[in-house]
Formats: C-alpha cells, sequence, structure tokens
C-alpha cells in the first residue's frame, strides 16, 4: 500500500512532464495571448498537482511523502532524459 505513493508521485511527475514539453512546443517569440493563458494554466495545472499530492502524502506520514517526492523526481529526470534524445530544431 505504501508503494502506491511511488508510482503516484511518477504518474503526477510523467504528467507533469508530458504538459511542460507541450508549454515549450508551444513557445514562439510571436506567440498570442491564447497560446500564453494555455502556458500559465499548464504551469499552475502543474504546481497544483505536484503540491497537492505532496500535501496529502505528507499528510500519511513522512514515509509516504518521501515516497511521493522520489516518484516525482524520479519522473523529471525520466522526462530530462527524454528531452535530451529528441532532436529540437537541429540542436
Amino acid at each position: 500500500m505504501i508503494a502506491l505513493w511511488l508510482f503516484a508521485g511518477l504518474a503526477v511527475g510523467a504528467l507533469n512532464g508530458l504538459t511542460l514539453q507541450n508549454s515549450v512546443a508551444r513557445l514562439r517569440p510571436n506567440v498570442s495571448g491564447h497560446t500564453v493563458a494555455w502556458i500559465l494554466g499548464g504551469a499552475i495545472l502543474r504546481l497544483g498537482l505536484a503540491a497537492g499530492l505532496l500535501v496529502v502524502a505528507l499528510q500519511r506520514g513522512i514515509l509516504p511523502g518521501i515516497l511521493a517526492f522520489a516518484g516525482l523526481w524520479l519522473a523529471r529526470w525520466g522526462t530530462v532524459f527524454s528531452a535530451k534524445n529528441t532532436d529540437i530544431d537541429g540542436f
């Protein structure tokens, strides 16, 4: 049961990574206000989900909090490594 917090952290972290990749893909020098609103909304959603997961996990105890944080951390590094291995505009 306690290992589910690690998987919850991984799931929220993966969702954060996907929405972050989507936000970065939308960035252009001449984006409209509508696109900026979507990017800001995605940022608020990412922060809210991560904070909500950590608050709920820490209410259950320190070990669930640490496991949820570890899941978020592992998913973040997975996002970094997956983005590093993709070719973005020839870089």
